[in-house]
């Protein structure tokens, strides 16, 4: 694993590479989920009326996400004792910055995917925001019928492309369930560590990406150099 702190080292890194697509989750890859959790927390405890501060529930996510959980929230709220529950809104989501930019720029040098878990209403988000035609294949969970990190999934979308997996790129924010999988099936890989999974650390090689970014600007000069 290399860790990236600026464009040229990266530039550096993908020389070589001679990729054709690019996947990427969405969930604290493309959009931020801080604000949507924050709320998520805050209507939990109010609706469990316990004594417990959203800072406390947010460290008990952190050692969720740090321990593998699949469900950092289900994490915090067991391990809290909290037997309320409550759904996640995806309203209060927001595109990182950089991602409409970094976006515009790989599209035409690349072909562009979605592969993650969620549902089929995040299309309308992506055309809401103005990316969704900047990609070529959107893969959600709840249409497919399949769930990361099954890499049954990942071979899926291999397919879907047409494209030799060396020649892909898998990038998002868990390790679990982007990294490892991704790595199984064939592709390379951009561990983007922001959000609640930046705690992470590899359990094996197997789970050690390709490369490490800390932001979608990070890309930027990686798409915007390569060709």
């Amino acid at each position: 694993m290399s860790i990236i702190p600026n464009g040229q080292q990266i530039l550096l890194l993908v020389s070589n590479m001679n990729l054709e697509w690019i996947f990427f989750d969405v969930g604290n890859t493309l959009y931020d989920e801080k604000i949507s959790e924050y709320e998520r927390i805050v209507s939990l405890i109010e609706k469990s009326k316990c004594d417990i501060s959203p800072d406390k529930f947010i460290k008990q996510m952190e050692c969720g996400a740090a321990s593998y959980a699949v469900s950092p929230f289900t994490y915090a709220r067991e391990h809290l004792g909290i037997t309320a529950d409550h759904p996640y809104s995806s309203e209060k989501e927001v595109l990182f910055d950089g991602v409409y930019d970094v976006l515009h720029s790989l599209s035409g040098k690349y072909k562009l995917g979605i592969l993650a878990n969620q549902p089929s209403s995040t299309l309308e988000r992506l055309k809401r925001d103005g990316i969704y035609d900047f990609f070529d294949i959107c893969l959600l969970s709840e249409t497919e019928n399949m769930f990361k990190p099954d890499i049954a999934f990942f071979e899926y979308a291999i397919k879907k492309s047409g494209c030799s997996p060396s020649k892909i790129v898998m990038v998002g924010d868990r390790l679990d369930n982007d990294v490892m999988p991704a790595k199984k099936s064939g592709m390379k890989t951009v561990w983007i560590r922001q959000g609640l999974h930046s705690v992470q650390k590899p359990l094996s090689d197997e789970y050690a990406p390709d490369w490490e970014v800390t932001s979608v600007r990070q890309l930027f000069f990686l798409v915007n150099s390569h060709f």
